[in-house]
């Protein structure tokens, strides 16, 4: 995937220190940006951030807009990484999520998305994350109708902006950018500075940075200016291969980067083979699994007795990373892709997990492909007449939730199930806030709170389960 695009320099112009407006018309023909409609040209400052002392951002930290890029329409997003981070709040997700659906309609030959963002933002970290969630959604269901998207990273590109941007059908970086699911200091913090010194420049730089993702074949590089930039998308137009082909390819991919590695078992004879499970099921769960019929050999993918409706494996204790997200995928399209009835077929994706894998070998990987590749495969599955839904079990944790159950067209939970962004500790370490004040917001504030109940209130869950009756189950779909 490494392809360095470099130009001459008398034409040469950074794009990385401009702002998202002017970043817009750098790469866009001369005279040719526009509002794209009168709803997204609409102020829309949050109006979450009044509470923590910051004043919203009439934007909310990203411009879209319409233009063409060498004679061709296209649709642009760029976030602003001077306003929070270019955090996607509740707002910013929603812009994004809009200029998605345009493009479903218009079919513009391309999207563009200029990535600059930390990612969920975790000041209003429930309804941020559901809206992200569902842009994330709209951006693969685009790609499904056979629209291009194209993601070039001119900054930093964290967490669920990590994840959405690796959606794209290409991606590519600038030479200062970063790109990654957990930010060094979270991986500090949760394994020590063995795994990783978050101070270290060099090791953080050979394990995120742009030239090392580029020369493990994960990204493109290009050089930071606008004839550069401008010459790659050029080279992105509309491929000729049907969604179902790339997906099945870049799984393919994805595969032959784990069995390289040590974190997966290369003695298997087949890298496309599924992985056993390295935890248990839940406990509290057991029960209901035993009444499910594992048809993978695995137990990652199992199916209700006599009906087209299939479940896939809560983890518990377990993490979601990459290989996890490559055995539930080789399991989904094993036995749920180019089904002669798929338009019966029915699929809850279970959420239940200790979140998305936060090591050092995971993000050596690039786990934000591994997830977004999840993501594409359901979305694969919903472009195929397959029925997805969530059915949070457990524990909604991070990017485990948000590339996975938060995928489904509606979502289901059990009363005591909880939806976590992410811990107060790591919240207070990422926004300055108080530690102290957060831990306090966890059972009750809307934003922050934990409890299912404030998630559904934002719309997030569309019904609470008395239990996993399985003919319940079965009539709710």
């Amino acid at each position: 995937m490494c392809c360095a695009f470099v130009s001459d320099p008398a034409e040469s112009a950074a794009l990385r220190p401009l702002g998202p407006d002017e970043r817009i018309a750098a790469v866009a023909d001369a005279g040719s940006v526009a509002p794209v409609n009168a709803a997204l040209a609409a102020a829309r400052p949050s109006p979450h951030l009044v509470r923590w002392g910051i004043v919203p951002q009439e934007d909310d930290g990203v411009v879209v807009a319409r233009a063409t890029i060498g004679g061709a329409p296209v649709l642009v997003a760029a976030q602003d990484e001077r306003f929070l981070g270019g955090s996607a709040g509740a707002n910013h997700a929603t812009a994004l999520h809009g200029l998605f659906r345009v493009a479903l309609t218009e079919r513009p030959a391309a999207v563009l998305l200029l990535c600059a963002s930390g990612g969920v933002r975790l000041h209003e970290a429930n309804p941020a994350e559901l809206a992200l969630a569902r842009a994330l959604a709209a951006l693969l269901d685009l790609r499904a109708a056979g629209v291009r998207v194209l993601a070039l990273c001119v900054g930093d590109v964290f967490g669920g902006a990590a994840v959405l941007a690796c959606a794209a059908d290409r991606i590519a970086l600038v030479p200062a950018a970063r790109l990654g699911v957990s930010g060094p200091k979270v991986i500090e913090e949760i394994h020590g500075k063995s795994e990783l010194d978050a101070g270290d420049r060099a090791a953080v730089d050979v394990l995120f940075g742009a030239p090392a993702r580029a020369a493990a074949g994960q990204v493109e590089l290009i050089a930071d200016d606008v004839a550069a930039a401008r010459a790659w998308i050029a080279l992105g137009g509309a491929s000729s291969a049907p969604f179902v082909t790339r997906i099945r390819a870049a799984h393919e991919n994805l595969a032959a980067r784990l069995a390289a590695t040590s974190a997966f078992d290369a003695q298997r004879p087949n890298r496309m083979s599924i992985a056993p499970p390295v935890v248990p099921i839940p406990r509290q769960l057991s029960s209901f699994y035993a009444a499910l019929v594992p048809v993978d050999g695995n137990g990652w993918l199992w199916r209700m007795p006599g009906e087209p409706v299939w479940f896939t494996r809560a983890s518990g204790l377990g993490t979601l990373g990459p290989r996890e997200a490559h055995a539930f995928d080789t399991a989904l399209l094993a036995h749920l892709a180019d089904r002669g009835d798929r338009d019966r077929a029915r699929l809850f994706v279970v959420s239940d997990s200790a979140g998305h894998e936060s090591t050092r070998s995971a993000e050596a990987v690039c786990i934000a492909q591994y997830l977004a590749q999840h993501a594409a495969v359901l979305a694969l599955l919903r472009a195929q007449g397959v029925r997805v839904f969530g059915l949070l079990t457990g524990n909604g944790r991070g990017a485990a939730f948000f590339a996975n159950g938060l995928q489904g067209a509606k979502v289901f939970a059990l009363p005591s199930a909880r939806v976590t962004a992410m811990e107060p500790s790591a919240i207070a370490r990422v926004t300055g806030l108080d530690a102290a004040r957060l831990r306090e917001l966890t059972d009750d504030d809307p934003l922050l709170g934990t409890p299912a109940r404030h998630f559904a209130a934002w719309g997030g869950i569309d019904a609470t389960l008395p239990d996993l009756a399985l003919a319940r189950l079965a009539a709710l779909v």
